[in-house]
């Protein structure tokens, strides 16, 4: 199975919560050309703010633009999985990292024309660091390491 996992930063911002917000808040970085592969928008608990999350923001010219819009990392650290689809992969990723004592701060995944994506989301850095190689190990994608050759036995005469 081909599934590549890697550590993200995901950018944030939270502005009104009013029509339009989005858009404008996306607008300046499509304006400069970034091109995101997860947008993601969410109403705040008292419902005056909305929380905007993207994903990636990777060279330091995207960064400058996402500040002047004020848009800064997450303080969260996060995986993203992808690869192709397969039945069962959720279950597959949510029991590794259960099994492993990984707790979630959120996740979200999709899959469209048999590709699959998940984010995942964690409290702290080295529980994401963990994750990455329980990940691996779990979906048989732990990198290759090369095969040790055992000595042949001489024959005794």
């Amino acid at each position: 199975m081909s599934i590549t996992i890697k550590k993200a930063v995901l950018w944030r911002t939270e502005v009104s919560n009013k029509p339009g917000a989005m858009g404008a808040s996306l607008a300046p970085l499509a304006d400069q050309g970034i091109n995101l592969d997860l947008v993601m928008g969410y109403t705040n608990p008292d419902k005056t703010l909305a929380s905007i999350e993207v994903f990636p923001i990777g060279s330091a010219k995207a960064q400058r633009e996402a500040r002047k819009v004020g848009f800064s990392k997450a303080e969260f650290p996060c995986v993203v999985v992808q690869g192709k689809n397969q039945a069962g992969l959720g279950k597959k990723v949510a029991s590794a990292l259960g099994e492993a004592g990984i707790n979630l701060n959120f996740f979200v995944a999709q899959a469209i024309d048999g590709e699959y994506v998940g984010l995942f989301s964690f409290e702290a850095q080295s529980e994401a660091d963990l994750a990455v190689k329980v990940l691996r190990s779990a979906l048989n994608n732990a990198p290759a390491s090369k095969p040790s050759r055992k000595p042949r036995a001489k024959a005794i005469r």
